[in-house]
């Protein structure tokens, strides 16, 4: 999506920044689409597709009569698939219209945070759904009392180090343009946009090091 992004998106190790994000946060994002019920014959819109591996999990998930369409900026890790109801598109979404609208699912993860529009986005996001759709959208809060309260589990004797590693991530986001504690308000600002059932849950894993993925440069 167009803004000035925090990562390099052109170098040879973005497919790897890629699937060490879906191998943290996949789970948990399934789960959450899973726990909305049976998905058959749904549609659904996968915005900042990535690596597409959400969308094609839901292409699986909607069946046959069902359809996704996943849109990204860069398309060359979710083009190729085997899906005949999943759509891959480039399309950005602070540029314009959706492609289409009437969704019953819309996702979105990491995605609106990074965006100077992020708020328009959203409306344009919550805009495109069917009557009784679901928008869900998952980003970070680095920021705030949500870090201070997942910097109690960080492991005795390391304080410091990941206090560290905070502040740089904080530097390095907010010098991009990046909203660093846009989850912990997304459930304000889904409601101001008059929509109903809003919730929030907070998903904040602890990876030891050694975890094979975090070498990756």
């Amino acid at each position: 999506m167009a803004g000035t992004y925090v990562f390099d998106q052109v170098g040879e190790g973005e497919r790897a920044r890629l699937a060490a994000l879906e191998q943290v946060y996949d789970g948990a994002t399934r789960d959450r689409i899973a726990a909305l019920g049976d998905a058959t014959g749904w549609r659904c819109l996968e915005v900042g597709c990535g690596g597409g591996s959400i969308a094609r999990w839901l292409a699986t998930r909607v069946g046959a009569g069902g359809e996704v369409l996943a849109i990204d900026l860069d398309l060359r890790f979710a083009a190729a698939h085997d899906r005949p109801n999943l759509r891959v598109e480039r399309h950005d979404v602070t540029a314009g219209p959706l492609p289409s609208t009437g969704f019953d699912l819309v996702h979105a993860r990491a995605v609106l945070e990074h965006l100077p529009q992020r708020d328009e986005v959203l409306r344009t996001l919550a805009d495109a759904l069917a009557p009784g759709g679901v928008l869900m959208v998952e980003d970070f809060d680095i920021d705030g009392p949500m870090a201070d309260a997942v910097a109690r589990y960080w492991p005795a004797g390391h304080g410091e180090a990941a206090g560290r590693l905070m502040a740089a991530l904080r530097a390095a986001f907010g010098a991009a343009g990046v909203d660093t504690g846009y989850g912990r308000r997304l459930p304000a600002q889904l409601a101001a946009l008059g929509l109903t059932g809003v919730g929030g849950q907070l998903h904040a894993p602890l990876l030891p090091g050694g975890t094979p993925f975090l070498g990756m440069t």
